[in-house]
């Protein structure tokens, strides 16, 4: 080649070059990090926004990250589960230029919040609660006690809290882990306080004359309380531990029933006090009303000893029928032909006749030289059952002995069926017409206790 070629290769090879430099772009790079609301809490996903210029080829390092890296111009989401800080960076380059650019990630730790509630040997009231924390991530915890003591606690772990009431009440936890609050919440129930009382009930044969002995039903009111116990010095008492106990009084004399009750975390003592009269035997009614045969639907003709009470014809069944011990057959208002007629000898009379009815025998007239005598002052000083128990009324002779108006007061005797014996003092014969005339008695009766 000859010299003067050469130089214009030359010259053309440098100019070529210096054209070259000339045209070499920089890389302009810029990224952004777009974390939804700002909650940096793990799992953190995170959006790459790529404003990066003039590049050919990128390279993303996630660190922490998921994925670790990436060559995608756009990598999109990388998710982040590792507390602390990550960086995130990016390199990228063209034929000319290279240049990189890191951000730092701060995540947050994911919280999971929990606690247990445990009432201190039981939750009846005033019930404390001890609170174990089971949350792990956060880095502050507050707690609200709705109507406990204290009432709020900020700390992992607060002291126990007191509940003085019964009721249901919430415990409320809310934590915090840098940039975000999480809150739970569970309900307790507080149980009603230790409390009781209690009557004594005599026995419905009891409670006319309280009389030994005397049977007796324990009424207990009772709240909150888990076990308890009866005790009474000189009586016996049937379920001692049972809210549905009774008791016997066999002797007279004064007493005091105790109840203990507990619900494992307090007690309670209670007493009642009784007095229980010395024994007559002898059980008084009083101002009985009995009425004439065409008044036995509208007064009540027949009485029962044992329920304590005078009864209509229509008011008798099978259940009450065998209880009636008493019938008055007054033939009227004038009262010329009156006596009184064993229950089960009915079938003949107006006073038609009672199912299951027992048998008692009537001495109707005490005139004299009958074989029984009771006056009527003897009935009205009778305290006790001596002058009855030694009546021979089983053995006496009568017929169809019957007496009318005259000779008031009057004393008509008796002997149930079940062996008790009794007197009846016909204190007045009322006369008002048909459907409400009536005797007027009172009736003394052996208890057979």
């Amino acid at each position: 080649m000859k010299p003067i070629e050469k130089l214009f290769c030359i010259l053309a090879l440098l100019v070529c070059c210096s054209c070259r430099q000339e045209e070499t772009i920089p890389v302009d790079i810029d990224f952004s990090l777009l974390i939804k609301g700002e909650n940096h809490t793990s799992p953190l996903v995170v959006t790459i926004t790529n404003d990066t210029k003039n590049a050919e080829a990128y390279l993303w390092t996630f660190e922490g990250g998921e994925p670790a890296t990436s060559d995608k111009k756009d990598p999109g989401n990388v998710t982040f589960t590792l507390p602390g800080e990550h960086q995130v960076s990016l390199e990228a380059w063209n034929g000319g230029d290279r240049n990189s650019k890191t951000l730092t990630i701060h995540v947050d730790s994911a919280v999971t919040l929990d606690f247990k509630a445990d009432a201190e040997i039981n939750n009846y009231a005033p019930a404390i609660f001890n609170i174990k924390n089971l949350s792990s991530g956060g880095v502050s915890y507050k707690w609200i006690f709705e109507g406990g003591e204290p009432a709020s606690y900020e700390g992992v772990n607060p002291p126990a809290v007191t509940y003085a009431e019964q009721g249901s009440y919430t415990i409320i936890l809310l934590a915090n882990n840098g940039s975000s609050d999480f809150i739970t919440s569970q309900s307790i129930e507080v149980r009603e306080p230790l409390d009781a009382s209690f009557t004594i009930v005599p026995s419905f044969e009891d409670m006319d004359d309280m009389e030994a002995p005397l049977r007796a039903t324990l009424d207990t009111w009772l709240q909150g309380v888990e076990s308890l116990e009866w005790e009474c010095e000189g009586a016996t008492i049937n379920n001692g531990n049972s809210p549905d106990a009774n008791i016997l009084f066999s002797e007279a004399g004064e007493y005091t029933v105790y109840l203990n009750v507990s619900n494992g975390k307090q007690s309670k003592r209670l007493s009642q006090e009784i007095s229980v009269k010395p024994n007559t035997n002898l059980r008084i009614h009083k101002n009985i009303r009995l009425g004439i045969n065409t008044a036995f639907e509208t007064i009540g003709s027949f009485y029962s000893t044992q329920l304590r009470r005078s009864f209509k014809r229509s008011e008798i069944d099978n259940t009450n029928g065998p209880f009636i011990d008493i019938a008055f057959l007054g033939l009227n208002a004038d009262y010329i032909y009156n006596l009184f007629v064993s229950p089960d000898k009915l079938s003949d009379t107006p006073l038609l006749e009672i199912e299951g009815a027992k048998a008692t025998k009537f001495v109707n007239k005490l005139e004299a030289g009958n074989e029984v005598q009771l006056t009527s002052g003897q009935f009205n000083t009778m305290t006790t059952d001596v002058y009855l128990k030694n009546l021979p009324i089983s053995s006496v002779s009568y017929g169809d002995e019957y007496f009318t108006k005259s000779g008031l007061p009057r004393v008509v005797l008796f002997e149930t069926s079940d062996r008790r014996k009794g007197a009846i003092l016909i204190k007045e014969m009322v006369s008002n017409g048909k459907e409400n005339s009536y005797i007027l008695v009172d009736i003394k009766i052996q208890k057979n206790d």
